[in-house]
């Protein structure tokens, strides 16, 4: 089974895993995290955010010129380590089984968004983030994430899934599915099985067959624990 990693800690703010916020620009972001995720971006004030990272108001426009630059940080940083850690598993699974690659995708990048500090990778998910023309800055990196899976479920598939499931779409399909951590982790809902049992959905959308799932745990694990 995947294990989950422990969630970060709340003592001093953290903005990336394993990356304490040293400096005012990350106080700023951490704190502007929190907030955005708890209590949304449009209810959250600068004044509330230089407050949360222990600033006078006025630092935040030394380091950022509005709160939606802060956002566009935010949204790129949620996903622009993921996309690399997806090329990354990608080219490691090249001598793999394809449900192998699949699978191990799908571990990787849930284990990164279970481990996010404060849940950000809600924020993609929040309307008035959608709304937002900072929303728009990052869509490219969504598009590169949403490529990856597009091109390891196609290979996992095969031939075994009808031809309009092997379009390009397999991926705008995937991805939600392993992005359900994020809803499940905002509620309390992640268990140590959770995230065997999502990636194993995906390796059934793409007709891989039964008996080749738990195989293709197996060695998805091993294979990204030497790496």
């Amino acid at each position: 089974m995947a294990q989950i990693p422990p969630r970060p800690g709340r003592g001093r703010p953290r903005l990336l895993p394993g990356k304490i916020a040293a400096n005012p620009r990350d106080q700023i972001l951490a704190a502007s995290a929190e907030l955005f995720v708890g209590r949304g971006y449009a209810g959250t004030t600068t004044r509330e955010i230089a407050e949360g990272a222990g600033l006078r108001q006025a630092s935040i426009y030394y380091h950022f010129g509005s709160k939606e630059e802060i956002l566009a940080d935010l949204l790129e940083r949620s996903v622009r380590d993921r996309v690399t850690q997806a090329e990354k598993v990608e080219t490691e699974m090249e001598q793999h089984a394809p449900e192998v690659g699949l699978c191990a995708l799908a571990v990787s990048d849930m284990s990164a968004l279970v481990a996010m500090p404060y849940n950000i990778g809600m924020l993609d998910r929040l309307p008035d983030v959608i709304a937002s023309p900072a929303y728009a800055r990052f869509s490219h990196l969504r598009a590169d994430l949403v490529a990856a899976y597009t091109r390891s479920g196609l290979r996992a598939a095969g031939e075994q899934v009808a031809t309009g499931a092997r379009e390009p779409g397999l991926g705008e399909l995937l991805l939600p599915m392993v992005e359900s951590v994020i809803s499940l982790r905002r509620e309390d809902r992640i268990e140590t099985a959770t995230v065997s049992t999502i990636a194993s959905a995906c390796l059934r959308l793409c007709g891989v067959e039964e008996e080749l799932i738990g195989q293709a745990h197996e060695s998805a694990q091993s294979a990204l624990a030497t790496h």
